[in-house]
């Protein structure tokens, strides 16, 4: 099975999980990480723990807020010891797509990525008369 992690400074994480479930529906493969919303509880506690909670074959891929932010780098420093694939910066056209993804591969989810930075864009200037539904 294909796990997905969001992780993420205060409560970004559910609130990207909710949209997610909005477009999708119920993701019962997709947990999240709200790194210190609770001073009692360690970031590092809710990644083991989460990651406890998977099987030993499924594919993991974990998503973090920003690269270089202390959630991304307590994952950075788990990569030699546990198998997953780190993504940092989430928007929600790339999570779209990685919950959408059956096995993941690290070169599936860097096209899965690349495809996410088209997304954003400056819309000043790119307005019409008619919008686009998507």
């Amino acid at each position: 099975m294909t796990r997905i992690v969001l992780a993420s400074h205060g409560r970004l994480a559910d609130g990207m999980k909710d949209t997610l479930s909005f477009i999708l529906g119920d993701l019962p493969n997709v947990s999240t990480i709200c790194a210190y919303v609770d001073q009692d509880v360690s970031l590092r506690s809710q990644i083991d723990q989460t990651f406890a909670e998977f099987s030993p074959g499924d594919a993991v891929v974990v998503v973090t807020d920003i690269f270089g932010g202390s959630v991304n780098n307590e994952f950075m420093a788990l990569l030699g010891e546990k198998d997953f694939i780190l993504v940092a910066g989430m928007n929600m056209p790339t999570l779209v797509e990685l919950v959408s993804e059956d096995a993941p591969t690290v070169e599936g989810v860097q096209s899965v990525v690349e495809r996410g930075k088209q997304s954003i864009l400056v819309c000043n200037g790119l307005a019409s008369d008619e919008p686009e539904e998507f």
